[in-house]
């Protein structure tokens, strides 16, 4: 003799544990999702510094050179052994994303930082400096420079990346 079999009904949706056990998963998975994708995003502003870094450098350097002669783009002139800039100032350069100049930037605008100058748009700042070594007997004294880097340039400057290059000049 068979005994008929009981056919158990399950409700269709899932229970209450099934649906905690979602929300604690997705709690966990979306916070490293937004995570990875800002990770990923600084990757690609600091890749994109170093690519235009060279060309920035040059810049610099160009105009350190020019103010040398007596005939600087953006800063007051300086001599041989000169360092820069003058205490309690700031020299600093306004660079488009594709590393052009766009121009001088003032002590205030580099600390609170912008995405403009004179309508032009800006990504990175290049703060240019130079001071004393200590000398060296039988050689021509030097100064230390230092060009610095800094991305992005909308945010203050104590918030900025920094690519520093360092060289010595006359």
């Amino acid at each position: 003799m068979k005994t008929p079999r009981r056919h158990h009904h399950h409700p269709a949706g899932a229970t209450l544990i099934e649906a905690v056990i979602a929300v604690g998963v997705l709690a966990v998975a979306v916070p490293l999702v937004f995570g990875t994708i800002a990770e990923a995003g600084k990757g690609g502003q600091s890749a994109e510094a170093e690519t235009r870094a060279p060309w920035i450098v040059r810049a610099c350097m160009e105009e350190i050179q020019a103010s040398r002669d007596g005939k600087p783009q953006y800063f007051t002139a300086t001599t041989t052994g000169q360092p820069f800039p003058p205490a309690g100032d700031v020299w600093a350069l306004a660079f488009s994303a594709d590393g052009k100049p766009v121009g001088k930037i003032s002590k205030s605008l580099y600390e609170r930082g912008g995405k403009e100058l004179d309508g032009k748009p800006v990504r990175y700042i290049a703060v240019i400096s130079a001071a004393t070594q200590p000398p060296v007997a039988n050689t021509t004294p030097m100064l230390k420079s230092r060009v610095s880097i800094e991305y992005p340039a909308t945010v203050p400057a104590k918030k900025r990346a920094k690519l520093d290059f360092h060289t010595r000049i006359p």
